[in-house]
């Protein structure tokens, strides 16, 4: 009995083993490079970060960028801080871009989806090496398109 049992355990073995195989070769949407990383003060999310979190961009920012708080309001934009410390009463939401042009509001974080981008990097501190945005003492998030030079 025992040897019949090995029989069906490695029948089993190949089978899944097989089926892995061909799931691997089979042609992939999603990103494989990228993920969570913080780089002088910034988080920035990428690849397959953004693959894993479906939905918006904001609810992807949600539990993945330290002292990020949000508050959302019926019918208006959230209301966005980058450091605990400060309280939405007196919150400046930090300035956001989309491939180098200046959001109007916090809403376009809401309405950004994940597959839709390629990266976005938070600086909370609001200064960034990037040629071409201004400092802001409320923070920055600058958000990357596919398919957009970055």
């Amino acid at each position: 009995m025992f040897a019949g049992s090995r029989s069906v355990f490695l029948l089993g073995v190949v089978v899944v083993l097989t089926g892995c195989s061909a799931f691997h070769n089979q042609p992939s949407t999603m990103r494989t490079g990228g993920g969570i990383r913080n780089e002088g003060g910034a988080t920035i999310l990428s690849g397959v970060a953004l693959d894993e979190r479906r939905g918006s961009i904001l609810n992807a920012l949600q539990g993945t960028v330290p002292g990020l708080r949000i508050l959302k309001h019926a019918d208006q934009c959230p209301s966005i801080s980058l450091r605990s410390h400060v309280t939405f009463e007196s919150v400046v939401n930090p300035h956001i871009y989309v491939d180098g042009t200046r959001a109007v509001d916090t809403c376009i974080l809401e309405t950004l989806r994940t597959f839709d981008v390629d990266s976005v990097e938070v600086y909370p501190m609001g200064v960034t090496k990037r040629p071409g945005y201004a400092t802001h003492a409320h923070g920055l998030i600058l958000v990357f398109m596919r398919g957009a030079g970055g």
